[in-house]
């Protein structure tokens, strides 16, 4: 028996980038015959919508950790589970995805299951991993962090840590997106009855987002086989360090054995180029402001 390969479906938030509008001019046919092709002036406007799009993205996948500053100790081990939910506010035509085909806004919520790890080495220092899901989306972005604790474990003063992290987000073969960033983290440990552990946390970071796209199709329904790339263009590229949004948190965690539970609330925002490639000689790019709230669960166990 011959099984016929299934055919790869898409998400109902997988990105279709073509509906944004291309920057520069295509050129487009109907019936491609050679007899009625068309020039179409670019959108400028449709970068502004590419940037704004790669921030809210970039902003909700940003690894939500969920840790205090305190590490795990240098034979310390900690495994969990995290749902973030994050808040976009996107227009319509900011949103091209399968489900809503840039015609409706873009879900209230995204929800981004996360699975993490820390591990705890000598020298207050710890490492960290994670892997999220976009959920309905074929997005997974991997994650790792490197953390300091410059005060930890002392009586009467809170812990201190500062981190560096960076994120990769795969599954998209238009969109080419990456994020990093540095954070210092304030919390202290509270014991509570001799068998609970409070730990109140707040952190203040910068997040960069790193964006270029892939050669996309803007007229998908249509290919002119003697020219099949006059409809393909490229949104410009937006570098990491141009493209910087504050982020601050807040959580709680707690502590009972080896169980850890916590909840989180997160905002990021700022203002920045719409892209760092491409600009005019003389002038200046113009900016767009994205302001994103997340809350997250965590659900783990400390060894």
């Amino acid at each position: 028996m011959i099984l016929a390969p299934l055919a790869a479906r898409a998400g109902d938030n997988d990105l279709q980038l073509w509906r944004l509008g291309h920057p520069d001019a295509i050129t487009t046919c109907s019936a491609c015959d050679g007899s009625d092709r068309t020039s179409v002036a670019g959108d400028p406007t449709s970068q502004s919508r590419f940037a704004r799009l790669a921030a809210s993205i970039g902003l909700a996948m940003a690894p939500p950790f969920g840790e205090p500053a305190a590490t795990t100790g240098q034979a310390g081990l900690e495994l969990g589970f995290s749902t973030n939910v994050a808040l976009p506010k996107l227009d319509p035509d900011e949103w091209p995805s399968v489900g809503t085909a840039a015609s409706t806004r873009s879900p209230g919520a995204w929800v981004i299951p996360t699975i993490r790890a820390r591990k705890g080495f000598g020298g207050s220092l710890e490492i960290g991993t994670a892997i999220s899901l976009l959920a309905g989306s074929q997005m997974v972005a991997l994650s790792g962090e490197l953390r300091w604790a410059l005060l930890d474990g002392i009586d009467y003063a809170p812990d201190v840590a500062l981190r560096a992290w960076g994120s990769r987000i795969l599954g998209s073969q238009e969109l080419d997106l990456a994020m990093a960033g540095g954070d210092i983290t304030l919390s202290k440990s509270i014991g509570v009855g001799g068998t609970v552990t409070l730990e109140p946390y707040g952190q203040y970071g910068i997040t960069c987002i790193n964006v270029s796209s892939g050669v996309i199709d803007f007229d998908p329904a249509h290919e002119d086989p003697k020219d099949p790339t006059a409809d393909d263009g490229i949104f410009r590229s937006i570098g990491m360090f141009s493209n910087r949004y504050n982020r601050f948190v807040v959580g709680l965690r707690l502590k009972a054995g080896v169980v850890v539970v916590g909840v989180e609330g997160a905002v990021a925002f700022g203002t920045n180029p719409i892209m760092t490639d491409g600009v005019p000689a003389n002038t200046t790019a113009a900016t767009q402001f994205t302001r994103e709230l997340a809350f997250s669960g965590h659900l783990g166990f400390h060894f």
